[in-house]
């Protein structure tokens, strides 16, 4: 978590806050695969979701 945070305090001090995260967090390259995966799983039902985080 730490790293991330250390990245998205470049946001903050730069691009004017917290505020557009949803924005920002789709041009965090290194999020991609787990985003991914988390979407994906979000997408199915509660028992799909389940099994894939599981």
């Amino acid at each position: 978590a730490q790293t991330q945070i250390h990245a998205l305090s470049n946001y903050n001090k730069f691009y004017n806050g917290f505020h557009a995260f949803i924005q920002q967090r789709d041009r965090i390259w290194y999020n991609s695969v787990p985003r991914s995966f988390f979407d994906d799983a979000m997408s199915g039902g509660p028992f799909e979701f389940m099994i894939a985080i599981g």
